[in-house]
């Protein structure tokens, strides 16, 4: 018997064996390990690594509405005002911008893509655009977006016009552009840039260029800009624009600043204070002004609310755009800003500018625009 049992036994162990081997022969693979997405604080808040890569990426925008009125009053009414609206009834606009950043480091600086897409719903009428859409490597940048005479990389202060979001009558536009950014000692910084020269008035290779120098510091900053205009009309004229400032940040008062700026063109060209509001080429049919002065005042009252107050003068305007030709018509424009901040990421502002041109004759020309509009940041 004890014989029998121990055949008995040898077999079970061998059948079991030869089972557990037969089980192996089948292997399930073990799950890969997840690669959770970690933050990247090189670059500020809101940056993280996109999976596998070196690469920080960061994905914000707006959602906004805004709601505001015209009145314009005297001979030319209707046909102008700053904000570009139409009179006697409300002008509204719902907007969603998304922004798209990544951006690395390399062995000749940051390399970063950068795109801001928008879509608007303006009344009934729906658009969506390429707001924003460049790269740079270090100091090079090349693609869409604001022009040099508006803001550089390195301009920090140096940018717009007032403390307002419009910015009041300064000249903004935007163009495709290659440029160049230096930063130096100092807080000393400086641009150039070629700019398309979209007037599509004649055929040739010719752009656009425009030269920034500043310096940005504790006190506040300084700059100066020259615009080239390279085709302002049929007959080939070219034009350019120069513009100075000053921003002062007030002692004792933290928030609040000082600008002035002064600009000058030799005719009604794209770097006219003109230049992307309800005026010119979209509005009245008058030019920029040879020479205007801006001054704005922004106080920071407490942590959630400020205003600004703007005033700008404009010294004979030309006679039309692309036009060096003086009228000798002056006028002159009032801006009130104000921005409530209730809660983080939910910014209500406020903004009214009235203007005025005298005619010949001694006409007046008055229109009044603003809106209020709500803005919600992530």
């Amino acid at each position: 018997m004890n014989i029998k049992s121990l055949i008995l036994g040898s077999a079970t162990v061998a059948l079991a064996t030869a089972g557990a081997q037969a089980a192996d022969a089948i292997v399930i693979a073990e799950p890969e390990p997840v690669e959770y997405v970690r933050v990247c604080d090189v670059y500020g808040a809101g940056f993280f690594y996109i999976p596998g890569t070196e690469t920080c990426l960061k994905i914000g925008g707006e959602f906004r509405h805004q709601i505001g009125s015209s009145e314009s009053v005297g001979a030319l009414t209707g046909l102008g005002n700053y904000h570009i609206m139409m009179d006697d009834r409300w002008n509204t606009t719902s907007r969603v911008r998304v922004v798209v950043d990544a951006r690395s480091e390399t062995e000749y600086g940051t390399l970063q893509g950068y795109a801001r897409l928008q879509f608007d719903r303006a009344d009934t009428a729906a658009s969506s655009v390429l707001n924003h859409g460049w790269l740079s490597l270090g100091g090079f940048r090349a693609g869409w977006t604001d022009s040099a005479w508006v803001s550089t990389v390195q301009g920090g202060r140096a940018v717009g016009g007032s403390h307002s979001d419009s910015g009041f009558f300064y000249g903004y536009h935007q163009t495709h552009l290659i440029q160049y950014n230096f930063a130096g000692s100092n807080g000393f910084f400086g641009t150039i840039s070629a700019e398309f020269d979209d007037a599509g008035i004649t055929t040739n290779y010719t752009p656009d260029f425009v030269g920034v120098v500043g310096v940005n510091q504790g006190w506040g900053a300084a700059w100066l800009k020259v615009g080239f205009d390279e085709e302002i009309n049929v007959l080939g004229d070219s034009g350019f624009g120069v513009t100075a400032g000053l921003h002062y940040n007030i002692p004792g008062a933290p928030g609040s600043s000082f600008r002035l700026l002064g600009f000058y063109a030799d005719s009604a060209n794209k770097y006219s204070v003109f230049n992307g509001t309800g005026f010119g080429p979209s509005g009245i049919n008058l030019g920029g002004p040879e020479w205007s002065i801006m001054a704005s005042y922004y106080h920071q009252f407490n942590a959630q609310f400020g205003a600004s107050l703007a005033v700008q003068y404009f010294g004979d305007l030309y006679a039309g755009p692309g036009s060096d030709v003086s009228t000798g018509i002056d006028g002159w424009a009032l801006e009130l800003n104000t921005v409530w901040t209730p809660v983080e990421n939910f910014v209500v502002r406020g903004e009214l500018v009235y203007n005025q041109f005298d005619l010949p004759a001694g006409i007046d020309d008055d229109s009044v625009s603003g809106f209020i509009r709500f803005s919600r940041f992530f």
